[in-house]
């Protein structure tokens, strides 16, 4: 089964001696729902490239594929580290995420993990998507 969303992405970024980072974007997607997962897909454009990605969600892990301007792919696990990857124009390096917290409901998505890049550890973020059916 697969429906239009509305989607809104919020991501706060939290790193020592530096006042939060807080994003919101908003755009339009798909989501599908086959063997007991949910995909959400959608587009966003980032100086000038657009980059295509697909939320992959169960009850306790989920996983981020972004395509297009950059290569990326972020597993969660809840109290787990796991390993990703990210290829863009400044080359490729591997990504550590560790979820503190994971929640998924019938129309939202929330993830607070630890990202280090390479053995550099990079902050703490909150991402939040919540979707809803599409008029």
């Amino acid at each position: 089964m697969q429906k239009s969303v509305t989607i809104k992405l919020t991501t706060t970024i939290r790193q020592p001696n530096v006042a939060d980072q807080v994003m919101e974007m908003r755009s339009k997607g798909t989501l599908t729902e086959k063997n007991n997962l949910r995909y959400l897909q959608y587009a966003e454009k980032q100086e000038d490239l657009e980059i295509r990605t697909v939320v992959k969600l169960s009850e306790d892990e989920a996983l981020i594929l972004r395509s297009g301007g950059l290569q990326m792919r972020l597993p969660f696990l809840l109290h787990k580290e796991q390993t990703g990857s990210l290829t863009s124009t400044q080359g490729s390096f591997m990504l550590t995420t560790k979820a503190h917290e994971l929640s998924v409901s019938d129309n939202r998505f929330k993830v607070r993990y630890d990202l280090a890049m390479g053995t550099e550890h990079v902050g703490e973020y909150e991402m939040e998507i919540q979707f809803m059916e599409g008029k």
